[in-house]
């Protein structure tokens, strides 16, 4: 199986693109996949095909919308002869680059995958064909470019995620049921290294959602749903653990193994640590 990364680079201001392309059943390739740094919604304009991610393959046609997280690999092979799409794609910087922590709301479908998920939406479900349209328009307006589209564009795109989170949320399911954890710790799993690497100095939020693509607020939020705490407080207990352990297996002083672990200011050290194993520093030798 041959994997590779598309390296489509969206502008850091207005991180968003959306086109029309022509899949050509010539360049059909069952064993390749792609995964990229940004979300991306598929409409199927023309034609019929096969998708593949996560293990399953499913097909589409006329009307299909498909959906796809940052980093899912996935592929696709046209049925016929060709299979024309529009296909939409921007970051999460886009909806909850700074903003307040409620614009994470929106991409709730992409970082918590319910028991009801499936990257297809089938042209029957009441919600596809108002996507179909809000795209179109969404296309209309980047094509022509007039004053305020990137805002107009905007509001359509939080449009359609609040019809998708709608729709992930129907027959009762709570979008966390049967959500896998698994696939979500392993998606930080460059952020799990970046910190293992590098506890001991400084530990940026921004480059930790760097690794994995993400924007800081989407990651935050991302890294408590999967691991059950904020990120600071991950790196506090990563730091402690060494301390710990340097505490109870070394004769080196209070201060020294403050400073190696992260701590400049050794009051706070003391405080945290009481706060996080109930006993001090020196109680722990």
């Amino acid at each position: 199986m041959i994997e590779y990364r598309d390296n489509l680079e969206l502008d850091k201001s207005f991180p968003f693109q959306i086109n029309e392309v022509t899949l050509s059943s010539d360049d059909n390739a069952d064993d390749t996949f792609h995964w990229h740094s940004y979300f991306e919604i598929t409409c199927i304009l023309e034609g019929c095909g096969c998708y593949f991610a996560n293990g399953q393959a499913f097909e589409v046609e006329r009307g299909d919308i498909v959906i796809f997280n940052n980093g899912e690999l996935h592929g696709w092979q046209v049925l016929q002869s060709e299979m024309k799409v529009l296909a939409m794609v921007f970051t999460s910087s886009l909806v909850a680059g700074y903003g307040a922590v409620s614009d994470i709301e929106y991409l709730r479908p992409f970082i918590e995958r319910g028991s009801n998920f499936k990257n297809r939406i089938g042209r029957d479900e009441p919600c596809a064909g108002e996507i179909n349209a809000i795209m179109s328009e969404i296309a209309a307006e980047w094509a022509d470019r007039h004053t305020g589209y990137a805002l107009m564009i905007k509001a359509d795109v939080l449009r359609i995620l609040t019809m998708l989170l709608r729709h992930y949320s129907d027959e009762g399911h709570s979008l966390t049921d049967g959500w896998d954890r698994n696939k979500a710790l392993m998606r930080l799993k460059s952020a799990f290294e970046y910190i293992d690497a590098g506890y001991c100095g400084k530990v940026t939020l921004k480059e930790a959602a760097d690794r994995v693509y993400m924007s800081p607020n989407y990651f935050s939020h991302f890294f408590h749903t999967a691991t059950g705490i904020s990120f600071s407080d991950y790196v506090t207990m990563r730091r402690m653990r060494k301390a710990r352990q340097l505490l109870e297996t070394t004769g080196r002083s209070i201060y020294e193994i403050a400073m190696e672990c992260g701590f400049p200011n050794s009051s706070n050290f003391y405080r945290l640590y009481k706060k996080h194993t109930g006993k001090s520093p020196r109680n722990s030798r």
